[in-house]
């Protein structure tokens, strides 16, 4: 009886200290997510300016010729 009484409250224990690390798990995978986002974001804004300087480039060459 007593085993089964220590046993209870070591699978308590342990129930209890995995889902705290799953609580963190899924919020540093949160905050994760955010951030590839932001960086996402800022490469498509990037490669927009940058495919629009380019085709500003090929039309001024290409009128001055």
């Amino acid at each position: 009886m007593e085993t089964n009484h220590r046993l209870e409250n070591e699978l308590h224990a342990h129930e209890v200290m995995c889902e705290e690390r799953w609580k963190t798990t899924f919020d540093r995978l949160g905050k994760l997510e955010a951030s590839l986002l932001r960086i996402e974001s800022r490469m498509m804004a990037v490669s927009g300016a940058l495919i629009l300087f380019l085709g500003g480039l090929i039309v001024t060459l290409a009128t001055k010729m």
